[in-house]
C-alpha cells in the first residue's frame, strides 16, 4: 500500500515517513500562524466592507426611480407653467373675440368715431391720408438722361 505509514503499536518514535506533530515553540510555524491569522482577519475585514457596500448599492439602486421621478417632476414643472400660461392667454383671446364678434344677424358700422370711444370698443387703427400725387410729364419720366 504505497502511500499509507506503517504504524508499528509498540513503537513509540517517529518513522521517518511521518510528519511530526507541530511544536507550539517552533518559532517558525508560530510565525507563519500569525501571518494566516493576519491574513484572515484582514479577507474578513474586506469582506465585511465588501458586504457593506453592497448594502449600500443596493439602497440607492432602491431610491433611483424616486431620485428620476423627483428630476422629471422638476423639469415638468416650467413646461407645466408655460402651458398654463397659454391656456389662460387662449381664454382670454376667446372671450375677446366673443365680445368683438358680432352676434348672428348684427351689422356692426362705424361711421362715428365718438359712438365707437363711448361703446369701449378697440380702436381701429387709422389708414394714412391720401397724399396727392402729382402726375409726371413725359420729360419728367426721362430723368437726367433727357439732357
Amino acid at each position: 500500500m504505497a502511500g499509507r505509514l506503517a504504524v508499528d503499536e509498540t513503537r513509540t518514535d517517529p518513522s521517518p515517513m511521518e510528519q511530526p506533530e507541530p511544536d507550539q515553540h517552533d518559532p517558525e510555524l508560530t510565525l507563519n500562524a500569525q501571518h494566516l491569522q493576519l491574513a484572515l482577519a484582514t479577507a474578513e475585514r474586506k469582506l465585511a466592507e465588501a458586504r457593506l457596500q453592497i448594502a449600500e448599492l443596493e439602497a440607492l439602486l432602491e431610491e433611483i426611480p424616486e431620485i428620476f421621478e423627483r428630476k422629471f417632476e422638476q423639469r415638468l414643472q416650467p413646461v407645466l407653467e408655460r402651458q398654463q400660461h397659454l391656456l389662460n392667454d387662449n381664454a382670454d383671446l376667446r372671450q375677446q373675440i366673443q365680445r368683438l364678434a358680432p352676434v348672428p344677424g348684427e351689422v356692426r358700422l362705424r361711421f362715428n368715431p365718438a359712438a365707437a370711444q363711448a361703446s369701449n370698443a378697440p380702436a381701429l387703427p387709422q389708414l394714412p391720408s391720401r397724399t396727392t400725387m402729382r402726375r409726371l410729364s413725359r420729360a419728367d419720366r426721362r430723368g437726367p438722361r433727357a439732357a
